[in-house]
């Protein structure tokens, strides 16, 4: 993209004498058959429809004009009746991605904030949650990499009715109280013994009494007004299950900053303030409509609706305590949380949570000047309606401040059913995918969907080097189900159901993280068996010309592609579809094992050519490494 820009800014100052054009007009392609060229223009189509001339003399023009004036460019042509092409020196080529030009953008200056995972907090995550803090996380990294500075935010709703269903059961039906609950922790891990404990639960309320029904109903409201054994017993649960989600992410490289409870922003009356502040744009108002009558509501332009905010009995709907929450993100709220630690990784990092009494003044956390939002397309309703409220609060900004990243459920191949011990019905053995579903008796816990996968990486692992100690197998093991398991979650199309399969996310060729991670493995054993001086490669002692043709084609492909590395990674944002990197990803590494098995470089005697070669292996590697980073992807010892 830099090299783009140095394009587009010598355009520029070279034609500014004889057209009259702005940055914007110069826009660049990449031609989909490299005969074509390796960048492309519609400069002479725009300029000619501006000034009622034929774009093929216009491109003619320009191509007279910035002939010899560009040192990287061995020759620019006109084609298909105005579209101009360059076409990359070769060497220039290579001397500017061996130098690391562009390698990584710099700052932008700009705060973003990325909130995902957001699990209920009252029992063990599922192999569902494990897509969106994939996604999350690659979403954080990716950022990263583009220059913000990236918090990242785990809501939780810790007074919402799920909480509530497992306190409800945990004292009206299993009759115990703190004590006992303290007791279930320390015995066992409570977040497994709680997702029994909500299926059941879940069970019984369907045509519960009308007793049982007012039970549940006052132990939600006990929680939300932080009032007897029910707030007790749901605060407990809902932060020794946290730490349990925040351990399963931690094991598959998935990392959080900050911890945003619900029960902080009603603590805090934060509705309160972004009610003012709606109330006071026009924003939020009090219905005419006789069935919404004594609610405050926002209009949802898209759909010509209402949508109710506060309820005519003064309760605030889930939405509106999402807008307060969206509100502080940006800095539009004036009040803060106040904060404690909550977990410290190996590392010494520590995650913070929200307080809303005792705690510290912190100020770095929240004013961002852009909030994703990682949550399924179920909830792209209720996002819009968010985004609508920003917009009208915010103004055009607006668009450069809310972004919902969406994404599709996680269901399982039939195989991958009967692996996982499940029963089948007939109907489903026929079906591409199964649903996950708890009253179908077909839920997966996160953790033990890691634990099968490392099992049997474990298994491929010990059949390739039976004479490896069992803990370094392990350890391989476990990077190689991580990488399978985090590819596999982000290489399909945010908005396709993702149907898990072991064999299928565990293959060693093909589109799979192991695939990738093979191939990360395979340039570092080039590298370890070369000679100490083949090593210490300079920028001086490595020519592109010293190819034969057969190989200079197969060698340019490769490095056109890592000079689109940016590009892509900036496209994957701005389209908000992270596998647009991992396809990037996954190219990359068929282009280079390509290379590897046509061209031999342990085995070259040809001193200049295997100079070549191992930089080629080295540009790899480096591009590699920061593309596996960006999607967590670790690189095992070997495979």
């Amino acid at each position: 993209m830099n090299l783009q820009q140095e394009i587009r800014s010598r355009l520029l100052d070279i034609l500014k004498n004889e057209f009259t054009l702005t940055s914007a007009d110069i826009q660049f392609s990449i031609p989909p058959d490299r005969k074509l060229g390796d960048l492309s223009t519609t400069l002479p189509f725009v300029l000619a429809k501006r000034l009622g001339e034929k774009p093929f003399a216009i491109g003619q023009r320009i191509r007279e004009a910035v002939a010899g004036k560009f040192h990287f460019f061995s020759d620019i042509r006109l084609a298909g009746g105005g579209f101009l092409n360059f076409y990359f020196d070769r060497d220039f080529l290579f001397s500017h991605l061996w130098s690391g030009s562009g390698v990584k953008p710099p700052p932008t200056g700009q705060k973003v904030i990325v909130e995902h995972t957001s699990i209920n907090p009252n029992k063990a995550a599922h192999i569902g949650h494990l897509r969106n803090a994939c996604l999350g996380d690659a979403l954080a990294h990716t950022l990263t990499y583009l220059g913000y500075d990236v918090e990242v935010q785990n809501y939780i709703d810790d007074t919402g009715i799920q909480v509530a269903d497992v306190v409800w059961g945990l004292i009206h039906h299993e009759r115990l109280g703190l004590d006992e609950v303290i007791g279930i922790a320390k015995r066992e891990n409570l977040a497994n013994y709680l997702w029994g404990l909500y299926a059941r639960v879940h069970r019984m309320m369907d045509g519960a009494s009308a007793e049982v029904s007012e039970q549940r109903k006052q132990v939600h409201k006990d929680i939300e007004n932080k009032n007897g054994t029910a707030y007790a017993v749901g605060d407990y649960v809902a932060q020794e299950v946290l730490r349990d989600h925040v351990r399963v992410m931690n094991e598959i490289g998935v990392r959080y900053d900050l911890m945003v409870r619900e029960s902080d922003i009603i603590a805090l009356n934060f509705f309160s303030q972004a009610a003012d502040l709606m109330k006071q744009e026009g924003v939020m108002y009090l219905s005419s409509d006789t069935e919404k009558s004594g609610c405050w509501v926002v209009k949802y332009h898209r759909e010509d609706i209402e949508k109710i905010i506060v309820r005519s009995n003064d309760t605030i709907t889930y939405i509106g305590k999402d807008i307060a929450y969206t509100l502080w993100k940006v800095g539009l709220l004036p009040g803060d949380f106040r904060y404690r630690p909550f977990f410290k990784y190996g590392d010494g990092r520590v995650i913070h949570m929200s307080a809303s009494d005792e705690g510290e003044d912190l100020a770095g956390f929240g004013r961002a000047s852009r909030v994703y939002n990682v949550i399924d397309t179920r909830q792209s309703y209720l996002q819009n309606i968010i985004s609508q409220v920003l917009h009208a609060l915010a103004g055009e900004a607006h668009g450069e401040r809310f972004m919902h990243f969406s994404y599709e459920m996680v269901a399982l191949t039939p195989r991958c059913v009967r692996e996982l011990g499940f029963a089948l019905s007939e109907e489903d053995t026929q079906k591409s995918y199964v649903e996950v579903s708890g009253r179908k008796g077909i839920a997966v816990k996160a953790e033990d969907l890691i634990r099968k996968l490392t099992e049997k990486s474990l298994e491929e692992v010990r059949s390739r080097h039976p004479d490896l100690e069992i803990d370094a197998a392990r350890k391989i093991a476990r990077e190689i189900a991580v990488g399978a398991l985090r590819y596999f979650m982000v290489k399909f199309n945010s908005n396709s159901v993702i149907a898990f399969d072991f064999t299928d996310a565990l293959a060693f060729e093909g589109d799979t993280g192991p695939y990738l991670q093979y191939t990360r493995v395979r340039l570092n054993s080039i590298l370890n068996k070369l000679e100490r001086s083949w090593r210490q490669i300079v920028d001086a002692d490595v020519v592109f010309n010293v190819l034969d043709e057969d190989e200079a084609a197969v060698f340019y492909d490769i490095l056109l592609h890592l000079l689109n590395m940016e590009p892509q990674i900036s496209f994957a944002i701005e389209s908000q579809e992270l596998s647009v990197i991992t396809s990037y990803i996954y190219a990359l590494c068929q282009k280079f094992n390509h290379y590897y098995h046509l061209f031999p470089i342990l085995a070259e005697k040809r001193s200049p050519v295997k100079k070549a070669r191992i930089a080629l292996v080295l540009l790899v590697r480096d591009r590699l490494d920061t593309l596996l980073g960006l999607m967590g992807i670790p690189v095992p010892e070997k495979m």
